[in-house]
């Protein structure tokens, strides 16, 4: 009976157990101006950015001080180039605000792709 138990109850706990997507360690990432995301209002400065991804969904975290500042979700998106250095494609929003829209990491061809309306987010490249 015991042996019989064992392989279901090990089938249900990886069945049940939740799926962990990848966690990359702190990378340091700098804002010029104070941004909005995810709703927080984020001030220029210097930050550590964690980011987990699973499969094309990404989430990204903001640390100062070893302090939470934002979070966010998004879309892990490749691009046709790859980016020489860290970037953060800022949008001027109509009442002046700017709202911070992707975070382009460094020495890869990859990017966090933010969505302010909460829509899901589809983006592609094209390669000329």
């Amino acid at each position: 009976m015991k042996k019989v138990m064992l392989p279901i109850t090990l089938v249900l706990l990886i069945a049940t157990s939740p799926v962990c997507g990848k966690k990359n360690p702190p990378h340091p990432f700098s804002l010029p101006f104070v941004v909005n995301l995810n709703g927080a209002q984020v001030p220029a400065g210097t930050y550590e950015l964690t980011w987990e991804s699973q499969g094309s969904a990404a989430h990204a975290t903001l640390w100062k001080d070893g302090r939470f500042v934002a979070t966010a979700p998004g879309a892990w998106v490749k691009s046709g180039v790859k980016y020489s250095e860290d970037q953060a494609l800022i949008r001027v929003n109509s009442e002046g605000s700017r709202s911070l829209v992707e975070i382009r990491i460094g020495g890869t061809a990859r990017a966090i792709v933010f969505d302010p309306t909460g829509n899901t987010v589809h983006y592609s490249v094209t390669k000329r």
